[in-house]
């Protein structure tokens, strides 16, 4: 309670934990909705790759990069399957889909 000398200790010492623990629980879920977030731009990207790879197949090309937001999207198409490899937070991964 407030009084003529202010809040007394035991106050702040509460509401200072309150926040800490408000905070603290935050941010594991801002963790994981970032990460989330981050495997949904990269499918995104994964499908502009193909997307632009299949009309590189049209044109004859059998391989290429395609670079976006600074991660490099490697494809390469092998009858009926088209292959993208990319770096994910340092570990390689591939998507491939037949066609």
């Amino acid at each position: 309670m407030r009084n003529e000398q202010g809040f007394s200790f035991v106050e702040s010492i509460l509401t200072v934990s309150i926040i800490f623990l408000l905070f603290g629980s935050l941010i594991p879920f801002t963790n994981h909705m970032k990460l989330q977030l981050e495997e949904k731009r990269i499918a995104l990207h994964i499908a502009i790759t193909k997307n632009q790879a299949s009309t590189s197949i049209k044109n004859g090309h059998l391989f290429g990069e395609v670079i976006l937001n600074d991660v490099k999207y490697s494809w390469e198409w092998n009858f009926p399957t088209l292959c993208v490899k990319y770096i994910f937070f340092e570990e390689s991964n591939e998507s491939c889909e037949a066609y």
